[in-house]
């Protein structure tokens, strides 16, 4: 089953992997995801994820609850960012999506909220 957490992971924090490999490894080419009612395609994913990397120190990822019925895939979790600087943030994110054929994500649509820093 796929993962969203091994997929930020991965994606975010896996500074043994490239962001393409990453990329292959976790969406499918065809992949697109929408934040917050913003939808973006695989290219603009990955340069989103390339200037986060400049960014990112270290991830934590909390998973609240996961499901998957079929294709379909929701998930609810906590990511705290630190970044390079000692800055940290938290958000909350809830996410559906569907999973392709070759069990990589087809497709994802998030909802996020800025938690408070303590």
């Amino acid at each position: 089953m796929p993962s969203i957490s091994a997929a930020l992971r991965d994606l975010l924090g896996a500074t043994d992997l490239t962001v393409e490999d990453a990329l292959t490894r976790h969406v499918a080419d065809d992949y697109r995801q929408s934040t917050d009612g913003t939808w973006i395609d695989r290219a603009a994913f990955a340069a989103q994820l390339t200037q986060l990397r400049g960014f990112v120190e270290h991830i934590d990822i909390e998973v609240k609850g996961e499901l998957t019925q079929g294709a379909s895939y929701a998930e609810r979790h906590v990511i705290t960012v630190t970044g390079r600087d000692g800055s940290t943030g938290s958000q909350e994110v809830y996410l559906f999506g569907e999973i392709a054929a070759d069990g990589r994500f087809a497709w994802l649509e998030e909802l996020t909220r800025a938690l408070p820093t303590a």
